[in-house]
């Protein structure tokens, strides 16, 4: 098991029309390694054979396996695990019958993979919902970790409507992420992540041939300075409406 803390700067987005009729989703992610002797898809092939009951599950699941990431993500990690509710209530409500269920048997995910111990909570709000189209089963998605620098969430989310106009069609959603718990010690409301997901992989590389030829201008009134990005190729293990 690798113990070391990590600075999550990123993770790849999702959207589905369960989460169409609320403002803020609540995203709870474990970072995960993956055992000696198996891959990324014997741990999706374990977590999609899980029986997903309505009393526990969240909305959505997905893994996120990390294929360019800034910082030391992948010096001590392999993948996210990220579980999406539709609030608070629903994570407390669906979490404490997680915890008080009986032991289940088969084959668990710790029997492919270890996850660390520290949990990171961030809130998300979508950008241009994708029609209520399902999920892709496997795409890639990318994004960035930008400080405020005194601008405001509310400026944040404004912008991302720029983000997904600017990388065209092939852009499935954009969304704002600010953490709510766990974590590096940060100031509050002083940093949030842009994360992109794409329709599909190939999606994804027409998208970003095209921003590398049509460069932005630099927005100078804009305070806000971003990172490099990471990248990931996201799987979906479980959704309410798919």
């Amino acid at each position: 098991m690798k113990f070391k803390l990590i600075i999550l700067a990123f993770f790849g987005v999702l959207t589905t029309p369960v989460f169409s009729q609320t403002n803020n989703i609540v995203e709870r992610n474990l970072a995960c390694s993956i055992n000696d002797g198996y891959t990324i898809n014997d741990v999706v092939e374990v977590m999609r054979g899980f029986e997903w009951s309505e009393e526990t599950s969240p909305a959505v699941v997905l893994v996120r396996e990390a294929i360019a990431v800034t910082g030391s993500f992948q010096m001590d990690w392999d993948f996210l695990a990220s579980f999406y509710y539709l609030s608070y209530a629903e994570m407390v409500e669906k979490r404490s019958a997680f915890r008080n269920r009986s032991l289940r048997q088969g084959t668990r995910l710790s029997d492919v993979a270890t996850c660390g111990d520290r949990v990171r909570i961030n809130n998300v709000r979508f950008v241009g919902q994708n029609n209520g189209e399902p999920i892709p089963d496997v795409t890639v998605a990318i994004g960035t970790t930008c400080q405020l620098n005194g601008s405001t969430l509310a400026n944040a989310i404004a912008g991302a409507s720029n983000i997904s106009e600017f990388m065209g069609p092939d852009v499935r959603n954009v969304a704002v992420i600010n953490r709510g718990f766990g974590g590096p010690v940060t100031p509050v409301n002083s940093e949030v992540g842009y994360r992109i997901s794409f329709n599909s992989s190939a999606g994804f590389g027409e998208a970003m041939d095209t921003m590398q030829e049509n460069l932005p201008t630099p927005n100078t009134e804009n305070p806000r300075t971003c990172n490099v990005g990471g990248m990931w190729v996201q799987y979906l293990i479980h959704s309410q409406n798919n």
